[in-house]
């Protein structure tokens, strides 16, 4: 019985909804998590706010392992970039409609014990429909991987990206390996920087790759509720670079 009780202490604080950097890459059984993320341009050729997104995201816990969703936003699959569904303000480049398409997330984890300290993997994949006019459908492979200690984590979410259709239209094979450092001064505060590095792969070899660079702020303000924001640069490094690229994101998220 001694054993029980103390599994459950441990399993109630690596929980706490508060920790970001140990919260589970999966959800528990019955456990939803949704988010809002608005999506502001702020690359000078465009205009102030053009394109301007109001993106939502809905994950839920299917099984202590199994967790499915579906996505719109730019952050939810590692983009720093602007001009996600919806596009309650259109531009002429990146989002001329005011749905652009979304997709489908799946999390698959087989460490369900979630012990601070541990390193915790999932096998990620997506099907995406990148955008309607023409129809850009992708498949996203890949794995999340977190390395927490303490107040310290080392996240990425490396994937392969498919075209299945409009290859030849923009929607070719891409690798994006994101990287994200976390520090987390208190229980309800988290600092991050999110940076990684991404290409086309029929131009890896060339210099066509870029490197994405973005500050990250997140509270708690309640155990259900998460505020956050971020300003970052779409290919602040690279030999494409263009500083001039930028995008804010304001996140407001809540979970069951």
């Amino acid at each position: 019985m001694r054993w029980l009780v103390l599994l459950l202490i441990a399993r109630t604080a690596y929980a706490d909804p508060t920790d970001f950097v140990a919260r589970p890459l999966v959800l528990d059984a019955g456990q939803v998590s949704a988010q809002l993320v608005i999506e502001n341009n702020l690359a000078p050729s465009g205009g102030f706010a053009k394109p301007l997104s109001f993106a939502p995201d809905l994950w839920i816990g299917v099984t202590p392992r199994l967790t499915l969703g579906i996505i719109h936003s730019d952050p939810s699959v590692d983009r720093i970039s602007p001009g996600a569904s919806v596009c309650v303000r259109t531009d002429d480049f990146i989002c001329t409609e005011v749905y652009r398409g979304g997709g489908l997330d799946a999390l698959y984890s087989p460490d369900v014990s979630g012990m601070p300290g541990q390193v915790s993997l999932a096998a990620h994949a997506r099907l995406l429909i990148r955008d309607l006019d023409p129809v850009k459908p992708a498949l996203t492979l890949g794995a999340s991987g977190r390395w927490q200690h303490g107040r310290f984590a080392v996240s990425a979410d490396p994937f392969l990206q498919l075209g299945l259709g409009n290859n030849s239209r923009g929607n070719r094979a891409e690798l994006w390996i994101p990287i994200v450092l976390s520090v987390q001064p208190t229980c309800r505060w988290v600092f991050e920087l999110h940076t990684g590095w991404d290409s086309d792969v029929a131009i890896i070899n060339e210099d066509g790759w870029h490197v994405p660079v973005g500050l990250a702020v997140r509270a708690a303000a309640t155990t259900h509720l998460d505020l956050g924001g971020e300003f970052g640069f779409t290919s602040l490094l690279g030999p494409q670079n263009n500083p001039k690229q930028r995008v804010a994101f304001l996140t407001i998220g809540w979970r069951s």
